[in-house]
C-alpha cells in the first residue's frame, strides 16, 4: 500500500511494517456494492467464531442465541446493511467491521435507556493482534454527541480476549445471562458512557 494518500485514522504495525489504517463511517443503506461485498465475505471468513454462528442468524439482535443450524445468512445481512457500520480498511482491504444500531432500548437494562447497541464487531483472522479492535471502539465512542451517550453490547463469557479489551476502554459489567449462547456459555452484556 506504499503511496497511500488518504487521510487515515490510525498506524498500526505489521511485521515491522506500518500499515494505514482508515475508518469509514457508513450510515444504513449507504454502503457501495464493493464494500458491500468486502463486508460479505469477511462475515463468511469469521462466522464460525460466533455463538451461534453468524451465516445461521435471522437478525442482528436475535433474541434466542443458542445454537442455529440452517442458513439465514440472506436476512442476518440485510438487516446489518440497515445499520451503520464501521469499516476499518488497511491497503484497501477490509481488514474489520463494527455494525451498531443507534437509539436502540434492551428490556432487559431498563435502567440504561436509550442507548447505541453494538450487534457486531470482527477483524480478519490475519489481522489480528494489531490494536483493530480498540480502533473501531474508539471511533465509535467518538461519535457526535447527538447519538445517545451509553454503547451497550453483549459477548458471550468465553470470549476472554474480547472482554480484556472492553475492560481496557472502560466498559463495564452490566447483566449476566446464564446459558444463553449454549450450555456453558454464558451473555454478557457491558456498557459505558462515550
Amino acid at each position: 500500500c506504499a503511496g497511500l494518500a488518504r487521510i487515515t485514522d490510525s498506524r498500526t504495525f505489521h511485521r515491522g511494517v506500518v500499515m494505514a489504517a482508515e475508518i469509514l463511517w457508513r450510515t444504513p443503506g449507504k454502503m457501495t456494492q464493493l464494500e458491500q461485498r468486502s463486508l460479505e465475505l469477511l462475515i463468511e471468513e469469521v462466522s464460525d467464531e460466533f455463538v451461534p454462528p453468524l451465516t445461521t442468524r435471522s437478525s442482528t439482535t436475535q433474541a434466542v442465541l443458542a445454537s442455529a443450524s440452517g442458513s439465514a445468512s440472506s436476512s442476518y445481512f440485510d438487516e446489518l446493511l440497515m445499520q451503520h457500520c464501521l469499516l476499518l480498511n488497511e491497503c484497501d482491504q477490509l481488514q474489520g467491521f463494527l455494525s451498531f444500531r443507534t437509539f436502540h432500548r434492551d428490556f432487559r437494562l431498563p435502567q440504561i435507556g436509550i442507548c447505541i447497541y453494538v450487534s457486531a464487531i470482527s477483524v480478519r483472522p490475519a489481522a489480528r493482534g494489531r490494536g483493530l479492535a480498540r480502533l473501531l471502539y474508539q471511533k465509535l465512542l467518538g461519535l457526535p454527541e447527538t447519538f445517545p451517550a451509553w454503547i451497550v453490547l453483549r459477548t458471550r463469557s468465553t470470549n476472554t480476549h474480547h472482554l480484556q479489551l472492553l475492560d481496557s476502554l472502560g466498559f463495564k459489567h452490566l447483566l449476566t445471562v446464564p446459558h444463553y449462547r449454549d450450555p456453558g456459555v454464558d451473555s454478557i452484556y457491558l456498557g459505558r458512557k462515550r
